[in-house]
């Protein structure tokens, strides 16, 4: 069941295919409601779905040996990006710590 409002994550991943392979993967996660991707092995999206529901879409989507990780994504967050990916970050997660 949809939530009202998307909810951000944070998916952190390791893959161990070529690139190529994870075409699926990498669509699937650019059909959410919002999504960054600065840092090459991490995804920040926006959601609609639960963490239960988003994990049960991504997890046929890799492989073993790959590992996913999927962790509610609350700021403030600190560390060294550019400039837009701050700004994208201030934009669209609540600052709830």
């Amino acid at each position: 069941m949809p939530l009202l409002l998307p909810y951000p994550y944070i998916i952190c991943l390791h893959l161990t295919q070529p690139p190529q392979t994870y075409g699926p993967l990498v669509a699937e996660l650019e059909r959410s409601f919002k999504w960054w991707h600065y840092v090459p092995s991490v995804w920040i999206v926006l959601h609609y779905d639960s963490l239960i529901e988003l994990a049960n879409r991504l997890r046929p989507l890799i492989r073993q040996p790959d590992r996913l990780l999927i962790l509610p994504a609350k700021g403030p967050a600190d560390g060294w990006l550019p400039a837009d990916a701050w700004h994208w970050i201030s934009e669209n997660l609540p600052r709830q710590w």
